[in-house]
């Protein structure tokens, strides 16, 4: 190994400043530990919209002109004893809202009543619907006193939602499950430690900086969360990549030390050269990862912008703690990484199971690589018949309170009915109430309502059914003081000077064609003159979300692959291996989505993995998993291909590199891939179904990754490839700069 190389030099300076750089390192992580409490704090939101579509632009403009629209809570009760029209119980439920006269903030409350069916078919179900009017969230301290402040009822069963609430409960959610993966992932990462490094010292060491990189990483986005708006769901993900890769790194670079120090060289060359070798794969291999994760920031989706922010913190993170903490501690221990070993180290680099392996792999290429690439393919297929919607209230458990709210919603009433279209519609003058307009209101309602899509239509002139458009015309011309006291409040909610909400209620879910077509049937709509229309409501972001990711997508995946093809050309010196990377990572990615298609959509295996059925594929949680396993796939690749990079340099013989390069790396990738099937498996336990999903995506992923594709497929076909792995013209040669 040069001593002139960059990061050899880079290795003997860390060696020097060891103590310096440990307790510069103990500083910050003192310095973080006030600020763990409150890490929480800055994420408010789910994250799942487009803040640039129309949709999102239209509820904008709904909450700031008449504020009803963003705070909704709802009140569900119910009883299999009374029924809801029982003037008893309904005087039970105005009981319960009682306590809210006083209640800080203005608001709305509309009680359960037949005409406005919010009393379920058999009468023993009915919901109360609370409007704030306010459109800024309600902290958790007055969500507290808005839940204390509604009484218990004696005869039948309550319970309290509403997406404030929802949002709340994911946010506390999120939290416990952090907690409980920590549980899970530690002492079973610490068992596996023992076995890969069979040292007490060596397999300690990635624990203890897994728990650095987790600290760190949680206070640059407790940071972070303060300068972007940053989904909930940022921490749990960005804390599964972080461990994920500072793991990695970890056992990639403590083995080649160890490695290097039973070859017989000091604490410093071992140093040096490990730094020269594994660190720098740890460097290229980051800026790999960097560069996937980096595509989520292309997107307008706020959840992919959020984890694409909470990524590159844990891949910058994790790769320091690599190459400049860690190698303080190692100079520091010296030999002592060895401490309390149970086997011999000399046979880190010679293994006779991987050796039997990878010899048979070269020997019959086309054997293996046809019967590895079935299974592959076999594995992604089910992703033909993937369905892609946006995640609901069902990522929380059923013994979710909110939850249930929205069960008991689905089942008494509708789905539909919970996610109603809202049309906004705008006159040109500063009175919505003219005689022209609510003829063209009522023209307009009426020609809706005529759609065999259309379940149900509420507005201004939908009060009473029996009223005719003249009726309607004289009632509202008359004069807002000759009201009846419940179409004053109807206007309150519904209507402001030269805007009213039309809700349009589909007979078909939210992420239905038949609703999809009449979103897209009232955008469209030719309305009078001095109207315009907007539509919103969550169908219409789902769909504004779905069309904003797929016009996206190609950009991101462009720019992932272009650059870790450049990186890998620049890393290599080859215009083949890059791009048979790139293949194999998109296989392992099919495999990950196959299996999440027949886990999560169509539910086989549910009950074992305790994973709700959807329905459906998440697409924001799709590209998040794209990007990432771009990104880890990448990881193993550069591990593998720098060490058959290595031999082939040292013996020039295409299939004595590939077995010896395997060989040596397989079992570390091998290992560093169960730590990360382990962490992401503890991740599973999660109460929060995305999170869930991740880890079930990512497992799946990362053992078809290393299992399947690095010690089959990639043998098979570098043996088939021959000579042209490496493979680089020499005017391409001479202009390409040289690794530091």
């Amino acid at each position: 190994m040069q001593s002139s190389d960059v990061f050899y030099r880079m290795g003997e300076f860390i060696y020097k400043l060891r103590w310096f750089l440990i307790l510069l390192w103990l500083l910050v992580l003192i310095s973080c530990i006030p600020f763990l409490p409150r890490v929480m704090e800055p994420f408010k939101d789910i994250g799942f919209t487009d803040d640039n579509s129309a949709s999102v632009r239209a509820n904008k403009l709904l909450n700031d002109t008449l504020g009803y629209s963003y705070n909704r809570f709802t009140i569900m009760y119910s009883s299999d004893r009374y029924v809801m029209t029982n003037p008893k119980i309904i005087d039970e439920i105005k009981y319960t809202l009682s306590g809210l006269s006083d209640f800080p903030i203005k608001h709305q409350i509309i009680y359960p009543d037949v005409r406005n069916k919010q009393i379920s078919h058999d009468n023993h179900s009915a919901y109360a619907v609370i409007l704030f009017k306010s459109n800024q969230e309600v902290e958790p301290q007055l969500l507290e006193k808005f839940k204390a402040s509604i009484k218990k009822p004696m005869l039948i069963t309550m319970r309290i939602g509403g997406e404030p609430i929802f949002l709340e409960d994911t946010k506390n959610q999120t939290q416990i499950d952090l907690y409980k993966a920590e549980y899970i992932a530690t002492p079973a990462a610490i068992i596996t430690m023992l076995i890969i490094f069979g040292s007490v010292v060596a397999a300690s060491l990635p624990i203890i900086l897994g728990g650095v990189c987790a600290e760190l990483l949680l206070m640059m986005l407790f940071a972070l969360g303060h300068f972007f708006s940053l989904s909930i769901f940022t921490l749990n993900i960005a804390l599964l990549l972080g461990l994920c890769l500072s793991l990695d790194y970890a056992i990639l670079f403590i083995n080649r030390y160890r490695e290097e120090l039973a070859f017989g060289h000091s604490p410093l060359t071992s140093l040096a050269i490990t730094q020269a070798t594994a660190g720098k794969a740890i460097f290229f291999s980051g800026l790999a990862v960097f560069i996937s994760l980096s595509a989520l920031l292309l997107f307008p989706i706020n959840i992919l912008f959020s984890v694409g922010i909470g990524g590159l913190a844990a891949v910058t993170v994790g790769v320091l703690i690599a190459i400049i903490f860690l190698p303080a501690i190692l100079a520091i221990l010296g030999k002592r990484i060895n401490g309390l070993r149970s086997k011999d180290l000399k046979s880190a680099s010679h293994n006779t199971y991987w050796h039997w392996l990878v010899t048979r792999v070269v020997k019959k290429p086309w054997i293996f690589f046809i019967s590895t690439l079935i299974i592959l393919l076999m594995l992604g297929y089910p992703f033909l018949q993937a369905k892609f919607g946006i995640s609901d209230f069902r990522i929380l458990p059923k013994n979710n309170e909110s939850r249930q709210v929205f069960d008991t919603f689905q089942k008494e009433f509708s789905e539909s009915k919970l996610s109603p279209i809202l049309l906004i519609i705008r006159t040109a003058n500063n009175n919505i109430l003219t005689k022209d307009n609510i003829d063209n209101i009522y023209e307009l309602s009426d020609l809706i309502s005529k759609d065999e899509r259309v379940q149900q239509v509420e507005s201004i002139v939908n009060t009473v059914p029996r009223l005719t458009k003249k009726q309607y015309e004289a009632m509202y011309t008359r004069g807002v003081n000759y009201l009846s006291p419940e179409l004053k409040k109807l206007l309150e909610i519904t209507t402001h000077d030269n805007l009213t909400v039309m809700t349009i209620t589909s007979k078909f879910t939210s992420i239905s064609p038949e609703t999809t077509a009449l979103v897209k049937k009232l955008r469209n709509m030719h309305l009078a003159s001095n109207m315009t229309i907007e539509v919103t409501g969550t169908s219409v972001n789902t769909m504004d979300v779905l069309q904003s990711i797929s016009h996206t997508f190609p950009y991101a995946f462009l720019w992932i692959v272009c650059f870790t093809y450049f990186i890998l050309l620049f890393l290599l010196r080859s215009i083949i291996l890059p791009l048979k990377a790139v293949l194999t990572t998109i296989l392992s990615l099919c495999a990950s989505y196959g299996v999440l298609t027949l886990a999560i959509q169509q539910g086989y295996l549910h009950e074992y993995l305790n994973i709700e059925p959807q329905g459906m594929l998440d697409i924001s949680l799709l590209i998040i998993i794209f990007c990432a396993l771009f990104g880890i796939s990448m990881d193993y690749e550069v591990f593998l291909l720098t060490r058959i990079k290595e031999c082939y340099e040292q013996t020039r013989d295409n299939k004595k590199s590939i077995v010896i390069g395997i060989e040596r790396s397989s079992k570390i990738i091998s290992s560093a891939a169960i730590i990360v099937i382990l962490i992401c498996f503890s991740f599973m336990s999660a109460d929060i179904l995305m999170v869930k999903a991740f880890g079930l995506g990512i497992a799946v992923a990362v053992f078809v990754d290393a299992f399947i594709i690095r010690t089959l497929l990639v043998p098979a076909t570098m043996t088939l490839l021959s000579q042209w792995n490496w493979y680089l013209p020499r005017w391409l040669d001479k202009i390409l700069p040289e690794v530091v």
